[in-house]
């Protein structure tokens, strides 16, 4: 018999928008991040390597999900940023170095919360976001009053 956990887990994913699960991917990439580092602090050397494993396995996914001819520049970034998080995470488990667990966390949790931004709150292109960038939306609605009342 299948885990109920694991179906709901499954039935999750699948029927998620892709926005949802590149936000479930960085949560999952975090996690394993975490548990990498709390594994290291706790000795637990084949736990640390395996937490290593699932976290480089979704930044590959994450690379091999990137539009180069839409995304262009930006694509380019994140697939060197995904780059050197992997090889952090690889030069920290090699190394028993928890400040590259920390590094990479840190890089996560940046892009996730920015990309949560995104998800939750669409805009027109060109549109500040109000939680990430709340002076230069503040700026742009002004603009736009004036436009308006013009």
């Amino acid at each position: 018999m299948q885990n109920p956990y694991r179906q709901y887990q499954k039935t999750s994913i699948t029927t998620a928008s892709k926005e949802k699960v590149l936000l479930m991917l960085y949560e999952g990439a975090i996690r394993f991040t975490r548990q990498a580092r709390k594994a290291l602090e706790e000795g637990r050397v084949a736990d640390k390597g395996r937490f290593v494993s699932k976290a480089t396995a979704i930044l590959s996914e994450l690379m091999a999900t990137l539009d180069f001819k839409i995304g262009g520049k930006l694509a380019s970034d994140l697939e060197n940023l995904y780059i050197f998080m992997i090889d952090k995470l690889i030069e920290g488990n090699m190394e028993n170095d928890g400040t590259c667990f920390d590094a990479v966390e840190s890089l996560l949790e940046t892009l996730y919360v920015a990309w949560k931004d995104v998800v939750e709150n669409p805009r027109p292109d060109g549109v500040p976001s109000p939680q990430m960038q709340p002076e230069e939306y503040k700026a742009y609605m002004a603009n736009q009053s004036k436009v308006k009342n013009s």
